[in-house]
Parts: structure tokens; C-alpha cells; sequence
């Protein structure tokens, strides 16, 4: 059996993703991100990694410490790297008198520095734009609240490479190094799954380290500043800042089934890099696909969502920017018409900002309305799991 959860990462990403290999039955587990920051919820605290991802670890076995096979964070987006930069830190700082609750086997992640270039990022210390600061050295330049917390979580980036350090965790083992997707690669064997990297693209980091050598070399402070900090602001139509398109992403294969992992990557770039290193359009037809970016509309071209069709669809979010994006999910439909197929949403009381106008002139205002007027412009062959409120997950099951 092979399972993917997605906790309530309330706008983040949080997923655990538990399967038994061909050769025993010991369950192997993966902890892909840890969500954001801690926010109020009902007038009451809510930090994923703490109230949803630890207490379900917990549920899932009595060993302690907890065996985690594969830790991952995709990229350096608060929305992803909080939780599990908490968690490694409290391990990293754990001793005979403070046992560690967790123990992972292997981590990955790409640091700051080695998807940026050693040398670019100490031309920002040397430019006095300290990396951990860079949030409050650019806060005047940024009017994107996303973009602003995308900004201030190179830090915790920083801090989590530290903290995989101390627990000798910090090669991407069996990689050994910067996780890329390149032509010609063979897929990476772990635990009974097989894994083809689909992101980073090299391409797209060799010309993110130009650009960002370009941005330190403006003539001022202030161009300096201004120049850095752009990168990390997402195109209004298409995504092209740093952190998104420097997303780990992966075809994860199970025993025939296939799990196309995204993070918060560009939906073209996957669709272009499955294309370049060849995969077949057999394959494309995915058993299970992360939506990525939380279902934005800047994520998720035409040509990705047709490139990628799936039996299921995950997509977490809350609604905080706006994501899940009414287009978005009205596309996975309208694409898909006719086929059996299921949206799984971490979270159901979604409500924008702007009404949305479906294509058949009807305007809602929530996930639920739009849902119900989705069903009766394109029929009832596809089906909506919404987390139930007492869970702190929704659960995909793939026998």
C-alpha cells in the first residue's frame, strides 16, 4: 500500500508519504516540508510541524526515536522550510539528557549557497546585504506580502544547511551534492522507489547564478537592493522567482505507481524537463500530482495541467493569497472532462478575495460554490475529498 497525506499546512506544504517496499514490509516514511511560520486559528496558535506534523508521527508508530527514511525540503519559502528547520534544530541541539524524538536516515535540500553560488553570496556579505537579512534590507522595495516572506526565509535556509550539518545529513545523500534535473540521468534507487529528478533544471540555475551575478555588480546600494530583491518577485503571469524555480521536484515510482512530486516549481519548466531528459507520455499519466504552488495560476499553465494527467490531485492551501486559484481549479476540470479522476483539498473554506467568473458566466465567491457549479457545467465523472475538520490530514490510497 502506498500512501500520501497532506497535513493542514494551513498556505504551505506539508506531506508524509508511506509505503512498504518489495523487499520486507517495514513501512518506509518520508517528511516532505514542514510548513509555515505559527498562525492563529480560532484565537488559538497552530504550528504545523508541532500540532499536526509531530502529533501524527506520533500516531503512526511507538519507535522512538521516530525513523524517517527521507526528510526533504523542497525550497527555501517559509511555507516550506519553517517546520522542519524547527525540527532539525531542536535535533541538531539534542543530547543524553535531551533525546532526539526523531532520527532522519537521509535529508534533502538544496542550501542558498549551493543553488546561488559561494561567490554571490559573499558578494552580498561583502556588499554588507547580510543573506540572513536580506528581508529587512529590502523591505522598502517589496509591495508583495508572498515575495516579502519568501525574502526573509533565505535565513532559515542558511540555518537549516547549519543544523544537517551537525547531524551529517547535509550530502543529499545517495546525490552527493546540488539535486538538478539533467538530460540523460538514471533514476536515483531508494527504498524500493525509483526517483527522476524533474527540478531544478540546470539550465534554470546557471542563469539564476548569472542574474544574481548581475544584480551585485548595479553601481549602487540602492540598484544593488533593488536588483536582488526582484528575483525573488514572481512574474504576475508566470512564476520566475529564485526560490520557485530552484523547487525540488521529482517523478517518485512505487511499484508501477507514479507520484509526481512539485514543490513550488514552475509547471512549464517540469513539462519542458520531462520532454529533455525523455520520459514517455505513458508516464506522464501520474497516479498521484501535487499541485504546485498551492494551485496558483502563475504555477500551473494549460501545458503543464494537460502534459500531467492524474487519477488524483492534491493541492494544499487555505486560501491565504488567494490560492487555490478558481481558474486553476476549474482548468483540472475542464481538461480533464469526462474522466474518473479526484481533487483532494487540505483545506475546503476557501474564499477570494475577488468573486471568480466561471467560464459558463456563473460568479462564486468560494471553493464549496464553485465546486458545486463545476459538477453541473462539466458533469459528475470526477469527485473533491476535502479534509474533515477533526483530521489533521487528507489522505490519498493507492492499493
Amino acid at each position: 500500500m502506498i500512501i500520501l497525506e497532506a497535513l493542514n499546512a494551513l498556505y504551505g506544504d506539508c506531506l508524509l508519504l508511506r509505503y512498504t517496499d518489495e523487499q520486507s514490509t517495514r513501512e518506509i516514511t518520508w517528511v516532505i516540508d514542514g510548513g509555515p511560520r505559527a498562525e492563529k486559528i480560532d484565537g488559538k496558535p497552530f504550528a504545523v510541524w508541532k500540532d499536526a506534523l509531530l502529533p501524527r508521527l506520533r500516531e503512526l508508530t511507538n519507535e522512538r526515536p521516530i525513523p524517517i527514511d527521507l526528510g526533504m525540503v523542497s525550497h527555501i519559502d517559509d511555507d516550506h522550510i519553517n517546520g522542519l528547520q524547527k525540527v532539525t534544530n531542536i535535533l541538531s541541539a539534542a543530547g543524553p539528557g535531551n533525546p532526539a524524538e526523531l532520527k532522519f536516515a537521509r535529508f534533502w535540500f538544496n542550501s542558498f549557497e549551493a543553488i546561488i553560488g559561494h561567490s554571490a553570496v559573499q558578494g552580498l556579505s561583502a556588499d554588507g546585504l547580510q543573506p540572513q537579512n536580506l528581508g529587512a534590507a529590502f523591505k522598502i522595495h517589496i509591495d508583495d506580502e508572498e515575495a516579502e516572506a519568501v525574502i526573509e526565509s533565505v535565513g532559515q535556509g542558511i540555518s537549516l544547511a547549519a543544523d544537517l550539518g551537525k547531524l551529517h545529513l547535509a550530502s543529499n545523500t545517495p546525490i552527493n551534492g546540488l539535486i538538478s534535473s539533467a538530460k540523460g540521468q538514471e533514476p536515483i534507487k531508494l527504498d524500493g522507489a525509483q526517483i527522476i529528478i524533474l527540478g531544478p533544471r540546470k539550465n534554470r540555475l546557471d542563469a539564476l547564478r548569472e542574474e544574481w551575478t548581475k544584480a551585485l555588480q548595479k553601481p549602487t546600494k540602492e540598484a544593488r537592493e533593488a536588483a536582488v530583491a526582484s528575483l525573488f518577485l514572481p512574474d504576475s503571469k508566470l512564476d520566475k522567482s529564485v526560490p520557485n524555480l530552484s523547487s525540488l521536484a521529482m517523478l517518485v515510482k512505487i511499484r508501477g505507481k507514479r507520484i509526481l512530486l512539485t514543490g513550488d516549481a514552475q509547471g512549464k519548466d517540469l513539462a519542458e524537463a520531462w520532454d529533455e531528459i525523455g520520459l514517455s507520455d505513458e508516464d506522464a499519466a501520474v497516479d498521484i500530482l501535487k499541485i504546485p504552488h498551492h494551485g496558483s495560476s502563475r504555477n500551473n499553465p494549460e501545458i503543464f495541467l494537460r502534459k500531467f494527467p492524474a487519477k488524483h490531485y492534491v493541492i494544499s492551501a487555505d486560501g491565504k493569497y488567494d490560492n487555490p486559484d478558481a481558474q486553476v481549479v476549474e482548468a483540472i476540470v475542464a481538461i480533464n472532462k469526462g474522466r474518473d479522476f479526484t481533487i483532494h483539498f487540505t483545506n475546503g473554506s476557501v474564499k477570494w478575495g475577488k468573486p471568480y467568473k466561471t467560464q459558463s458566466g456563473v460568479t462564486v465567491g468560494n471553493l464549496s460554490a464553485l465546486v458545486s457549479q463545476l459538477h453541473k457545467d462539466y458533469g459528475t465523472a470526477w469527485n473533491t475529498v476535502f479534509r474533515e475538520s477533526e483530521s489533521s490530514y487528507v489522505a490519498v490510497t493507492l492499493e
